[in-house]
This record gives C-alpha cells, sequence and structure tokens, in this order.
C-alpha cells in the first residue's frame, strides 16, 4: 500500500478536507485580527488546485473541465454564485496564477473581465462590478472559497456511497506517476542516473 492510499471513496474527500483544514485552515487562522496583509494570491493558489482536485474526482473530464464543472455545480449547491462565472473563474486563474505570477484580464471584443481578489470579504464574495463601459470585476474573497470547499467536501463526504469506489480508485492514481518515454525522456535519463550515485 503507497503511502496516503485509501481505502474508500468517503476517505478520499476526507484527506482532502482534513489538508484543506490543516494547512489553509491553520494560515486563516494566523490572518484573522492580523494587521499584515493576507497573502491573497498564496491563498488562491493553494486553493484552486484542491477544487479541480474535488472537480476530477466528481467529473473525471480534462483538468479544465473538471474546475468549470465543479463551480458550476457543487460551488453552486453550497453558494449560489458560481454558475454563469464558473468558466471565467478558471480561465482567470489558470491563465494568471498556475502559468505565471500575474493577475490577469481576460479580453473578448473590446469586453475585459478582472478579478479581485480579497480577504475576509464574504459578502462582497462573486459579486460584479462595473469599472466603465467596458469593464467589469468579479470579486473573489479567499475566505468565501475556504467556506464554499469545506461545504463541497463535506457534502462529497455525504455521498461518497454513490460513486462505489470510482473515486478511491481515481485518488489512489494520483499518487504514481508512469513516465513515458519520449514525454519524460530528461527525467527518465536523470532517475536511472541515481542509481549509481547511492550506495546500498
Amino acid at each position: 500500500m503507497l503511502l496516503g492510499e485509501v481505502k474508500s471513496d468517503e476517505q478520499a474527500f476526507r484527506q482532502i478536507l482534513d489538508r484543506l483544514e490543516g494547512d489553509v485552515g491553520t494560515i486563516l487562522q494566523l490572518l484573522v485580527g492580523s494587521e499584515k496583509t493576507a497573502p491573497y494570491w498564496a491563498l488562491v493558489r493553494m486553493m484552486f488546485p484542491i477544487a479541480e482536485s474535488l472537480g476530477d474526482l466528481i467529473h473525471h473530464a480534462r483538468p479544465t473541465e473538471n474546475l468549470r464543472s465543479v463551480l458550476a455545480t457543487q460551488f453552486e449547491a453550497v453558494r449560489p454564485g458560481y454558475q454563469g462565472k464558473a468558466a471565467t473563474l478558471s480561465l482567470l486563474y489558470r491563465h494568471s496564477l498556475i502559468h505565471q505570477d500575474e493577475l490577469r484580464v481576460l479580453e473578448t471584443g473590446g469586453k475585459k473581465i478582472w478579478w479581485r481578489v480579497s480577504f475576509a470579504m464574504r459578502d462582497q464574495h462573486l459579486a460584479l462590478v462595473r469599472g466603465d463601459p467596458d469593464a467589469v470585476t468579479i470579486h473573489f474573497d479567499t475566505t468565501a472559497f475556504y467556506d464554499d470547499l469545506i461545504a463541497v467536501c463535506h457534502e462529497a463526504i455525504a455521498k461518497a456511497r454513490q460513486w462505489n469506489g470510482s473515486v478511491m480508485t481515481r485518488y489512489n492514481e494520483w499518487l504514481t506517476l508512469t513516465l513515458k518515454p519520449r514525454k519524460d525522456k530528461a527525467a527518465i535519463e536523470e532517475i536511472y542516473a541515481f542509481w549509481p550515485l547511492v550506495k546500498p
């Protein structure tokens, strides 16, 4: 059995929930009442992959589609407002904070979409604000998103029996990556070079 391997669908969601509360929850508790500026971008970088992982376990499609689907359905069920913004939020996160180090703007046909990331402004979460005739900002509150992640995990745990072991199987597949000779050639060469360097 591999470290982290789960034996049920419910355990898969529980392990995600435990890490979420232990990592992100601890950071949020440290920031409440602090005079320091909240690490907005870091919080988004920490939580969106968890949402994407939940999407993979529940919807099991392509990564971008998993995130959009889980936001539009499971997150919408715990806090109305995600549906109709899910695809946009997915693109805002993936194009800025997963591949670069700046919050980016989405632009189409002269229309611009910005996002404002905040801390402890739950009542503003997912609000749309018109900046000028051709720009809209989506207010995204990190504390509200954390609350929603927790709620989605609890909902998934409550419904774990409906997946009949498929979530457990997908979760356990995350624990090992089988390298492909064409795609991962450089890493494979490095790995084989480790053996002569390590004493038995």
